[in-house]
């Protein structure tokens, strides 16, 4: 067998195999193609005969959008972070109760001037945590606002 021969052969073969590869991926795609089409057609159908219910998240994603419009983003920011604030003191301030024996469950209950006494101590714990809330919030903010600062710099130099 010559040179010419074994290249005729291995040319034959990589023809032949690329015929049916060829024939494979072609029904591949077409097989595709078809189950594409089937699909978007039930898709089609059944959207059609559907009928829309706007669901809660809907509802709720439409009421931020009105609130977020109104109030505008700093406005909104803040509120948010005030319900968040708020949210927290009253979980703290039922769990002071409780320590202090202020709760309604308390027996027995406190009654004249050690109830003053732990009423006084629950408002200025209270202001307390309500301080450190501010404070934490305000410092959050100024490290988000200088790294912001930071990342306009390292963005313009680089």
């Amino acid at each position: 067998m010559t040179i010419s021969d074994t290249q005729n052969k291995i040319s034959q073969s990589f023809s032949s195999t690329l015929v049916s590869l060829k024939n494979d991926s072609t029904s591949a795609t077409s097989s595709f193609a078809e189950e594409f089409q089937k699909q978007i057609a039930s898709k089609t159908s059944t959207n059609q005969t559907a009928v829309t219910v706007p669901s809660e998240s809907d509802a709720m994603v439409d009421e931020f959008k009105k609130t977020l419009g109104a109030k505008g983003s700093l406005a909104f920011f803040q509120d948010y972070n005030n319900e968040k604030i708020e949210k927290m003191i009253e979980e703290k301030k039922a769990e002071l109760m409780d320590k202090l024996g202020l709760g309604e469950t308390t027996q027995p209950p406190l009654t004249g001037n050690a109830r003053t006494e732990a009423l006084s101590s629950l408002d200025q714990m209270m202001s307390d945590f309500r301080k450190q809330l501010m404070d934490k919030l305000n410092a959050d903010t100024k490290i988000d606002q200088q790294n912001s600062m930071l990342n306009t710099f390292l963005q313009k130099m680089g």
